[in-house]
């Protein structure tokens, strides 16, 4: 939509030309009013708008001298004039700054409602040329800061296009934005526009969706002020939530200028480090430690955390370890944070929820998209969330997991067993299938498989003529004195005594 401007000093007649006319569906939207020529002038100087409807006759400067002091700023702006005079000396001056047409009071609604139309007609064609000649001029200076285009081909587009660049240092500036609405392309128009008449700097929207400033300035203290004036810019526009500003490694050649671009872009993933609306240039990440942000055993922690099903103090591990992060971020690099995120996710995965590896990696592939550090903490700690009511459930339910362990034991209780052995095999962690294993069975992991064993035993101590080592060593006991000891424990007598027993009850 394009911005609308109205100047009167009556302001009656502002508000019923706010009242009157259907703007939305003209493709208009009215963005400010002035009551004078010389506060209208202030403001347009400050936000620029595509037509401006004016009074002539007004206190401290009037219509023309308002539309006169515009043109020499070298405006596009399109002007309507609103006159209760019918001069041919207003009518005549007005034709000769071009305005769009020239109306009576009181306004005729049809007429006013047709000079926009024919007006916005020509807002449409001129945005579309103009349009038209940035895309051919801002693909060429992408490819020269990309080294995709020789440099005779290169000194003829400067020409083509008439640009000019300063003598001195440059850098290459990318700004990244965020909207409460997706920005239109004539909003990013806007900006580069409003950007490059106030830096004198070329400024261009790249095909990532980005803008690029070619700064040109002499010291630092010069660059910084550019920075600031385009902050500015940006906080103005209020479809803009937040931003980001990568500033580039200074070089002093266009030639070097793909230099500077390739360090901006470094410095993109930072993004995930600094709060929104953030400054950042090669200085500030230059102390980072690029290894994961956490040891093992710091995660270890939080595993138990998890498998002890203590919710609040495992959410409230993840929240001090992100202020942390957010206190250290000079630092910290992105990627060591996501390698955290990721370890801590695939570590608690593999200890308790081995059967949803997809949604591991599909949780994976969502931490190296995130790029805020707020973002990243809420996806964990939404992790946590699903994975205690799943354990929760678990418990309530019974454990496949145990099901699985139980029917394995069955048919390899002859083998070597244990926790860790086990905890291997179904990869989950021997702390948590302990716990889960004597919760839901009732038996400490190693009485129950001496239970199986044993009963193994009186079976073959009762239907085979084999000895009683041997049995022991078929059953899962390598040393046939553990065997005796644990036969005897659990049945009161040694297996040669109940083997006896046994066979004596047979004879009677």
């Amino acid at each position: 939509m394009y911005r609308v401007f109205l100047v009167d000093d009556e302001p009656f007649i502002i508000e019923g030309l706010k009242a009157l006319i259907p703007w939305e569906d003209l493709n208009l939207y009215v963005v400010g009013t002035a009551y004078n020529g010389k506060d209208a002038l202030k403001h347009l100087e400050q936000s620029p708008c595509d037509l401006v409807i004016t009074d002539i006759k007004m206190p401290e400067m009037n219509g023309l001298e308002l539309i006169k002091s515009l043109k020499t700023k070298n405006t596009t702006s399109k002007f309507i004039v609103l006159s209760g005079f019918q001069e041919f000396g207003y009518v005549k001056e007005g034709l000769a700054l071009g305005i769009e047409n020239y109306l009576l009071k009181p306004i005729n609604e049809n007429e006013l409602i047709s000079t926009l139309k024919n007006t916005v007609e020509k807002l449409n064609k001129s945005s579309v040329e103009e349009e038209a000649y940035y895309v051919l001029r801002d693909n060429s200076v992408w490819r020269w800061l990309n080294r995709d285009i020789d440099s005779r081909e290169w000194h003829e587009r400067l020409e083509l296009y008439q640009l000019r660049f300063e003598k001195g240092n440059m850098a290459v500036i990318i700004i990244q934005l965020e909207g409460n609405e997706a920005l239109a392309s004539g909003d990013l128009f806007s900006l580069r526009s409003e950007i490059e008449k106030q830096l004198n700097s070329v400024c261009i929207l790249n095909p990532e969706g980005e803008l690029n400033v070619l700064l040109t300035y002499d010291l630092v203290d010069e660059r910084n002020q550019k920075v600031d004036t385009i902050k500015e810019i940006l906080t103005q526009e209020e479809k803009i939530i937040h931003y980001f500003i990568y500033i580039g490694s200074t070089v002093s050649t266009l030639t070097e200028l793909y230099k500077s671009l390739s360090s901006a872009k470094k410095l993109t993933p930072f993004r995930l480090l600094y709060s929104e609306s953030s400054v950042i240039a090669d200085g500030n990440t230059c102390e980072y430690n690029v290894k994961a942000m956490e040891t093992n055993e710091g995660i270890q922690q939080l595993v138990k955390l998890v498998i002890s099903k203590q919710r609040s103090e495992a959410i409230g591990w993840v929240k001090i370890k992100f202020d942390e992060f957010r206190q250290q971020h000079t630092l910290v690099s992105p990627q060591g944070v996501q390698s955290f995120a990721i370890e801590a996710m695939m570590t608690i995965q593999n200890n308790v929820r081995q059967n949803h590896q997809s949604e591991l990696a599909d949780s994976v592939k969502e931490i190296l998209s995130i790029k805020s550090l707020s973002e990243l903490e809420q996806l964990l700690i939404s992790y946590l969330e699903t994975t205690l009511s799943h354990i929760e459930q678990q418990s309530e339910q019974g454990s496949p997991i145990i099901q699985s362990v139980l029917h394995y034991i069955q048919e390899h209780y002859h083998e070597e067993q244990s926790l860790k052995t086990l905890s291997q095999k179904f990869h989950v962690n021997s702390i948590y299938l302990g716990q889960l294993f004597q919760k839901e069975t009732g038996f400490i992991f190693s009485d129950y498989i001496n239970q199986i064993r044993i009963n193994r035993a009186k079976e073959l101590l009762i239907n085979t003529h084999f000895k009683a080592g041997e049995i022991g060593k078929q059953v899962g006991y390598s040393d046939s004195t553990y065997f005796y000891k644990q036969f005897k424990k659990s049945i009161g007598v040694t297996p040669k005594e109940f083997r006896t027993m046994i066979r004596k009850k047979v004879m009677k």
